[in-house]
Order: C-alpha cells, then structure tokens, then sequence
C-alpha cells in the first residue's frame, strides 16, 4: 500500500512493504548504521515471525529518494501485558472469557523482537526535514489500521528521539507511556581490569568471587549455532520460564528462529554476524548468549541457561562478565544487556535508558475517551522491580536521571 502526505512544500510518500527485505540493504544500512539488529537481522528474523504476529516494513520517499525506514507489525494485543501478579491474572481470566475486553487488533511501527525502534532517516536530513518524514510514516501508519481495521495504532520502543518527534506524535494524538528500559553499560575503560576496579569495592569483590564459578566450565565463543539450534531453543523457554515477568506474545520465539537466524548470519557481512557464547559442563550445554554487534554498541540478544546447573556455577553472572571481557577485545564502547533482571544487571555497572510506547485508539473519540487512562498501561509503573529501585536509588537508575 502506498499514498502521499502534503504535510511539505513538495509532497512526500508513503510505502509499506511485506517485509525489511524488501527495502535495498544498502538504503537500510545507510540510515542506520551502527545498529546491531541489522538489516540482515530483520531479513532473517522475519521470515520465522514470532507466533501471532505479521511482520513487514514502511518506508517514506522524497520523490525517489528514500528519506525514512522503519519495521512493521500486526499483532491482536492484550492490553493487560503491562500487568504482572494479580492483575494480570484477573486479565487471563476476563480474556479466556470475553477476549474482545483485553484483546485488540493492532499496527505499529517496531518490532516484536527487538526493544529498540529501528527507525532510520537518510543521512543529511535536517531537523524539520526528519520531523516531516516521520510526520508523513504516521500518515500511512494510520491509512494502514484503516485498510486492516486496527483499533489500536503504536510506535513501539522508541528511546530519546521521541522529544525530537514529539511535535508530529502530538499532531496524531498518540498517548505516551514507558515500556520496558534496557540495561546497558559504558565501557570506556581501558579493558575489563580496569573496568571492574572502577566498580564499587563491594560490587567488585561480589563479582570476582562469581567469576571463580568459571572453574570446571569450558566456554566457546563462535558466530554460528550449527548443530545445536533445537538444543540452544531449549534452553531459551526454559530460562523464560524461569522469569519473573510475563510480557506475552512479545517474548515468544518461532520455533526455527535460532536455526534461521543463526544459518542466514553465517554468510551475512563479518561484522553483522552474531557474538555466540556456550557455557559446557563437560559434555553437557548448560547455557548460551548470543549477542549482535554493531559499531559501537554489542547488544545481548537471547539467553538460556539449563536449571539448576545455572544457579551451581552462577552462569549468569559469569557469562554477564565474559561477554563484558568480549566486547572490550572486540573494540566496542557499550554493552547492551537487554531488559528485565535489573537489581542484578546494575552490579556490573549498568544504567538504565527508557523506552516508550506511542499508542492512540484508531477512533477519534475513543482515545479521547480513553486518554485518562493510559498512565494504567505505563510498564515502569507495573514492574514491582523497577518500583523498589526507585525508591533505593532516587535519581541515579536512568540515563536522563530520573
């Protein structure tokens, strides 16, 4: 589908595509090129979508020129995701039996596997001019829900620039609240020696007695899972079965995504090929990391572990701190240690950067309607974790302060 927004003095375009695929890699790369989930990434990953969900892309166009890219998804939401505990619970319930309360169909740019917007504008672009190009996206956004019926609209996991995009976001009536922060480290040391002495003595000394949990482990590190991807899958759902939070279909896999992934990366340019880490006790694969690494940034990507071999050799926090050794050999000044498990992942050192969804009903009068309630649908506020946080750590848990 495709259409025009006269929001400029010369109309820009909108397109959408069945997938990243279809957009030229070399147009992808060039508006976003020092992200990890490359456009190789999203290539593969599309092709085994998560359950539930239909992938694709949008694209906005200066006449030929492409000016803007972003990654698509269709999804029927529950909009109790948000929720954990006994709040959730009673959403499982109400959604067993009238599902139509909590369920709704729903379009967004972003993507079900990543928690970071790709949303990449052609080098150059002045500040308006992005300002506009992201103006004309929503336009198609919301000519889209209408084609599909979508009741909801969303911009998913959008972090700082969302202060630069406010104006168009406002224009469209799109409510804002936090999703879910990721952990991530500075690494501008020089090497991991000096990394862990600028930790906390007490951070430090806790750390370097996990490590020694190493001992009797034989640690790989490689760019492909070849062989392994039924056992690496294992290991994943048993670690999400593990978690304390339960965000739905958005934590979910395919069932071929490892394998997918891990073949098409095997071929894909030397530095969008995934960091692969396995943890073996003997013969036996107790756990795996794999990570994407971009410019600058390495990001973990999924985790497993085999339980309770895990918790015998602290797997997580050894594999936390080799991965953290790998990205210092691999030249890399941030370490992305994802979402979740946050008490843990600030001893190594991490600080939080917010993430936020945009969302606003297709229906005028029902966002209106709705508008008072959106602070309920509000992640940081609904993660018990997050919440105890705040409170021990007033002012120095994110990246702006807060």
């Amino acid at each position: 589908m495709s259409g025009r927004s006269h929001g400029t003095a010369a109309p820009l375009t909108w397109r959408t595509f069945a997938g990243v695929g279809e957009i030229a890699a070399d147009v992808w790369r060039g508006m976003l090129p020092d992200d990890p989930e490359s456009w190789d990434f999203y290539r593969l990953a599309e092709q085994v979508p998560p359950p539930g969900f239909k992938l694709g892309a949008i694209a906005v166009y200066d006449g030929d020129a492409p000016v803007a890219v972003a990654p698509l998804f269709r999804i029927d939401y529950r909009i109790d995701t948000p929720f954990q505990g006994m709040a959730r619970r009673i959403g499982d319930w109400l959604y067993a039996r009238v599902p139509r309360l909590v369920s709704f169909p729903v379009i967004g740019i972003g993507s079900p596997m990543s928690d970071a917007l790709a949303l990449g504008f052609a080098p150059g672009l002045s500040t308006a001019a992005r300002e506009a190009a992201f103006e004309c996206m929503l336009t198609g956004l919301r000519a889209e829900a209408r084609a599909q019926r979508s009741a909801l609209i969303a911009i998913k996991s959008i972090g700082s620039e969302v202060e630069a995009l406010a104006g168009p976001l406002a224009r469209h009536g799109f409510n804002r609240v936090t999703t879910v922060p990721v952990a991530v480290i500075d690494l501008d040391h020089n090497g991991f020696e000096d990394y862990l002495a600028a930790l906390p003595k007490k951070d430090r000394s806790y750390l370097r007695r996990k490590i020694k949990s190493a001992e009797g482990l034989r640690i790989e590190v490689r760019s492909t899972l070849e062989g392994l991807e039924e056992e690496v899958a294992a290991l994943f759902q048993c670690t999400l079965a593990e978690s304390k939070v339960d965000y739905g279909e958005f934590e979910q896999v395919h069932p071929d995504y490892f394998g997918t992934l891990s073949r098409g990366l095997a071929n894909a340019p030397e530095e969008a090929r995934p960091v692969i880490m396995l943890f073996w006790l003997g013969e036996t694969l107790i756990g795996f990391e794999m990570s994407l690494a971009g410019r600058r940034r390495v990001l973990t990507k999924h985790i497993g572990m085999r339980y309770p071999q895990a918790r015998d050799h602290n797997l997580y926090f050894v594999s936390g701190l080799k991965l953290i050794e790998e990205t210092f050999a691999r030249g890399r000044v941030e370490l992305e240690l994802g979402a979740t498990t946050y008490r843990t992942k600030l001893l190594f050192g991490a600080r939080l950067e917010r993430r936020w969804l945009c969302f606003r009903f297709r229906g005028g009068l029902a966002n209106w309607m709705l508008r008072p309630l959106a602070p309920l649908f509000d992640f940081e506020r609904n993660d018990a974790e997050i919440g105890q946080l705040k409170s021990e750590r007033p002012g120095a848990l994110f990246r702006d302060g807060a």
